[in-house]
C-alpha cells in the first residue's frame, strides 16, 4: 500500500511538472519581436561610406546584405518610399591594423575592424527609436593577403547587417 501510494504520488508530480511546462511554453515567444504595432514597412536609406577607405564596393555589399536579411526575416516590408520606419546607416571607419606581434617576429596576421553608425527612425511618430554604433572585427592571415582581407571584410559586413537587422526587429 505504501509503495503504491509513492508511485502514484510520483506519477502525479511528473504529470503536474509536464503540464506546467506545456502551459508555460505558450507564454513566451522566441521571436524576440518588439516592433511597435504601427510599424509595418521600412525604407533603407542609401548607405554612406565616410570611412575614407576608398572602396565603394563595401557600401554596396553592406546594402545588399541588409536588404537580404530583412527579406529573409520578413518582419517588415521593404519599401522605397512612404514607409512607417527608416534605417540610416553610415560606415564610419574601416581599419586594417597589425595584429599582435612578438618582438623579433614577422607579421603573420592583421585585424580588420569596421564600424557603422545606424539610426532607426519612426516616420509615423517622427522620432528616433535608437541610434547605435556597430563594430565588428576579424583577424586574417597575411598569406594571400588580398583574398583573405576581402573574405574578412565580407564576413564583417554580413555580421554587421545581421546585428542591425536584429536591433530593428527585436529592439535590443
Amino acid at each position: 500500500m505504501q509503495k503504491e501510494f509513492s508511485v502514484l504520488f510520483f506519477l502525479k508530480r511528473i504529470v503536474f511538472v509536464f503540464s506546467l511546462l506545456i502551459l508555460l511554453s505558450g507564454c513566451y515567444s522566441f521571436t524576440g519581436s518588439s516592433i511597435p504595432g504601427h510599424i509595418k514597412t521600412i525604407h533603407i536609406s542609401s548607405i554612406r561610406d565616410n570611412s575614407g577607405y576608398g572602396n565603394p564596393n563595401y557600401r554596396e555589399m553592406l546594402t545588399q546584405s541588409i536588404i537580404d536579411n530583412f527579406r529573409r526575416d520578413n518582419s517588415l516590408e521593404l519599401v522605397e518610399s512612404a514607409s512607417d520606419s527608416r534605417l540610416n546607416i553610415i560606415i564610419s571607419s574601416i581599419r586594417d591594423e597589425i595584429s599582435t606581434v612578438q618582438a623579433g617576429e614577422l607579421e603573420k596576421e592583421r585585424k580588420m575592424t569596421i564600424t557603422c553608425e545606424a539610426e532607426y527612425i519612426d516616420n509615423v511618430k517622427r522620432t528616433s527609436f535608437w541610434k547605435k554604433n556597430f563594430s565588428i572585427y576579424s583577424v586574417y592571415n597575411i598569406d594571400n593577403a588580398q583574398a583573405n582581407r576581402e573574405q574578412a571584410i565580407s564576413e564583417i559586413l554580413e555580421q554587421i547587417s545581421e546585428d542591425i537587422m536584429l536591433a530593428v526587429v527585436s529592439g535590443w
